[in-house]
C-alpha cells in the first residue's frame, strides 16, 4: 500500500488494532447501556451520548476474541458507519500513530473471505504488528439495515444529533 495513514490504536485482549483516524469521531469512557432485544450477541444495546442515541457493539465479541470483563481502561470508540454514529467497546484506546504506506501490507490470503473483509491491512512496525480495521465493513447487511431503521426512527421522532 502506498498511502500513509494516521490511526487510533485500540487494544482487544492481547492484540492491538488500528482504526483510521478519519473513521473515529471520539473516544469516551463506557457509560450505561440500554439492552435491545433480538440483536446479535455483540450488539450490546444503545446509549445516550450527549443527546445522541447510538448503538453499541462489543468489538471483542464481533471479532470472536475471548471475552473479558470491563475495566477502568475500557473505552467506547465512536465511529461513523454509513452516516450513523456507532460505539465500539474496546479494552483500551491509548494512542494515535502515524504509519507509513510502505509499512502496510495487504491482509494474508487466508483472511480474504467475506466474513472478515473488515481487515484491510497489516502494519509491520519495529517491534509489533498492528491489524488495521475498516469499520465501514464491520457490520453485515442485517446490522446495516438495523442502523438505517434506527436512523429513520430518530428522524421520525425529531431526535437530532449534535
Amino acid at each position: 500500500m502506498e498511502q500513509n495513514i494516521k490511526c487510533v490504536v485500540i487494544k482487544l485482549h492481547n492484540e492491538q488494532f488500528g482504526i483510521d483516524i478519519h473513521q473515529v469521531r471520539s473516544i469516551e469512557r463506557l457509560q450505561s447501556i440500554t439492552v435491545l432485544p433480538h440483536t446479535p450477541p455483540y450488539v450490546k444495546g444503545i446509549m445516550n451520548l450527549r443527546g445522541n442515541v447510538i448503538p453499541v457493539i462489543d468489538l471483542r465479541q464481533r471479532l470472536s476474541i475471548e471475552s473479558n470483563s470491563y475495566t477502568d481502561q475500557t473505552r467506547l470508540v465512536v465511529v461513523t458507519i454509513k452516516d450513523i454514529d456507532v460505539g465500539l467497546i474496546v479494552d483500551a484506546a491509548n494512542e494515535v500513530m502515524d504509519i507509513a504506506g510502505e509499512q502496510i501490507q495487504p491482509t494474508p490470503a487466508i483472511t480474504q473471505n467475506k466474513k472478515i473483509d473488515f481487515l484491510y491491512g497489516i502494519a509491520k512496525l519495529e517491534n509489533q504488528i498492528l491489524i488495521l480495521l475498516d469499520v465501514e465493513k464491520l457490520l453485515g447487511n442485517d446490522e446495516l439495515i438495523y442502523l438505517e431503521q434506527l436512523k429513520e426512527l430518530k428522524e421520525n421522532l425529531g431526535v437530532e444529533d449534535e
